[in-house]
This record gives structure tokens, sequence and C-alpha cells, in this order.
């Protein structure tokens, strides 16, 4: 059974991550991972 999240992420990726959330242009899906994997809270 595979996991659903990885054991590690790569820094540059998490980083492009978060700058294209800043920025609005990281899809619905990404933006969903990125919350649940640094733990952000909606505005």
């Amino acid at each position: 059974m595979s996991k659903r999240f990885p054991e590690w992420v790569n820094t540059e990726v998490v980083l492009k991550a978060i700058k294209m959330r800043e920025e609005g242009i990281l899809s619905k899906q990404l933006n969903l991972w990125i919350e649940n994997l640094l733990e952000i809270n909606k505005k």
C-alpha cells in the first residue's frame, strides 16, 4: 500500500510552490497539498 504523502520533500520544489501560491497561480490540487504539508490555515 502506497503512502499518501512522501516522507521527504525537495526544498526547491516547496519554495517554488509557496511562491506560486502567493502569486495565485498554483493549481487547486497543489495548493491543497502545500497547505496540508505546511499546515497552513486558510484565511
